[in-house]
């Protein structure tokens, strides 16, 4: 499902590195893209809190009248939204949205060979392909299978005591499909075996660099791309030209960090997760401030505030379990976002906003009457527009459900024309109708 929605998300993405040709940079301007496209939402979220605001006499007045009945007190609550067009729930909208594309945007981080550049699928899948293989058989090297010995000779120890290396793969692949920390993948094929003894008598120092945590990590393992990405830069002879060529050109860095990189204590990556957790922190604080200047209820707000205070600890996690590139994302997520709240809460103040649902609610009110619909739609049917006017004039355009039922009365008003004419024309039609009418209660 994230692979569908990544595509898109992938696609802008792929524009901004075009423009920048980094792709730290094109996360930021991807932030702010995706931030404007939601503007419209924030807008709508700070519409209805306005309104939320606006009701909060009459909810206090219920939650005194009801306060013994929380079930009629719900009841009351939704009716009393209802009435006057507020949604609960709006204000949750564009917090699933934020998550939707992070997770997008983590699919897309950990593939940017498939979502940036134009290489063959086929190519691509063949370098995760060639990763793979060659990090499970550094691990069969390293517990010396079927064996079992730990810190166990090396390859280029191997060759230096004359092991045949062929043969010593060979028995591995026999049993790598049933060994201890390498049962995630079945034999190779002969083919794919091949490619491996090669690419091991070429450089025998295969086993040691895949074994390295420092240079490849166990936890893109099963999301390979990454691992492509550095390794070609240490062993390009072991892919396509078309894959190395974009690996040395692709920039996966920002401000001298390595997006594919995992943060941990003991690096100057730690500073990812440490901003992500300040920059919410910052961004919990400024909501708090405006909720307060627009007379948002926090006793109501309770739960979403217990999520925005859960937020930061979130995004913490998040930072420390993804590679940099997810972290970063983040800190631009939160650092636009807090751009866009400031400036929304500025320019929408209560008294702005108070005008714009003054309007819309007039606007509503000002719905033509059955009657107004039918004046309406005669000029329609006289060459008119099918419009009707509020009480100050203003045009409202009829909706299709409305000419419909305009044009079904206006059916049923002939009918009842035509009857009435034939049965003063004929009283005799009139007596029979009354009659059938008697009989199957029809209404004439």
């Amino acid at each position: 499902m994230m692979k569908i929605l990544a595509i898109p998300f992938g696609w802008i993405l792929k524009l901004a590195y075009m423009l920048v040709k980094n792709y730290g940079l094109a996360l930021f301007l991807f932030t702010i893209v995706i931030n404007l496209l939601m503007l419209p939402s924030r807008i709508k979220q700070q519409k209805e809190s306005a309104k939320t605001a606006r009701l909060r006499p009459k909810l206090e007045q219920l939650q005194k009248k009801y306060a013994n009945n929380r079930e009629k007190l719900n009841e009351a609550t939704m009716e009393l939204y209802s009435e006057n067009g507020v949604s609960p729930m709006g204000s949750c909208l564009p917090m699933i949205v934020t998550y939707v594309i992070l997770f997008a945007i983590i699919e897309v981080v950990y593939a940017p060979m498939s979502y940036i550049s134009n290489i063959d699928k086929a190519k691509i899948t063949e370098a995760e392909q060639t990763v793979t293989d060659f990090y499970y058989m550094s691990q069969a090297v390293k517990l010396d299978l079927p064996e079992g010995y730990e810190n166990s000779p090396t390859v280029s120890e191997r060759l230096a005591q004359g092991t045949n290396i062929e043969e010593l793969f060979k028995g591995y692949n026999e049993d790598l499909a049933t060994a201890a920390g390498v049962k995630r993948i079945s034999n190779l094929t002969d083919e794919r075996l091949n490619a491996v003894i090669a690419g091991f008598e070429a450089h025998n120092d295969l086993d040691e660099y895949f074994n390295d945590t420092k240079k490849v990590s166990n936890r893109l393992i099963l999301r390979p791309q990454l691992l492509v990405l550095s390794v070609v830069d240490d062993y390009p002879d072991l892919f396509d030209q078309e894959i190395v060529d974009f690996c040395d050109s692709f920039d996966y860095t920002i401000f001298g960090l390595y997006l594919g990189r995992y943060p941990s204590w003991s690096s100057i990556y730690v500073i990812i997760p440490i901003i992500s957790l300040l920059s919410q922190v910052i961004m919990l604080i400024v909501n708090n401030y405006f909720m307060k200047r627009n007379g948002a209820d926090m006793s109501s707000a309770k739960g979403m505030m217990t999520m925005f205070y859960i937020m930061p600890l979130i995004s913490f996690w998040i930072a420390f379990s993804f590679p940099a590139g997810i972290g970063i994302y983040w800190i631009f997520s939160s650092l636009v976002g807090l751009g866009v709240t400031v400036f929304v809460n500025l320019y929408f103040t209560p008294a702005r906003l108070d005008k714009m649902i003054a309007k819309e609610q007039k606007k509503k009110s000002g719905r033509p009457t059955l009657y107004q619909m039918a004046v309406e739609q005669q000029k329609l049917a006289n060459g008119g527009s099918a419009l009707s006017e509020d009480d100050d004039g203003a045009e409202i355009k009829l909706s299709k459900n409305e000419r419909k039922e305009i044009e079904r009365q206006k059916i049923n008003e002939a009918r009842k024309k035509l009857v009435a004419d034939d049965e003063e024309e004929d009283p005799r039609l009139a007596e029979a109708r009354k009659r059938m009418a008697e009989k199957y209660g029809d209404d004439i």
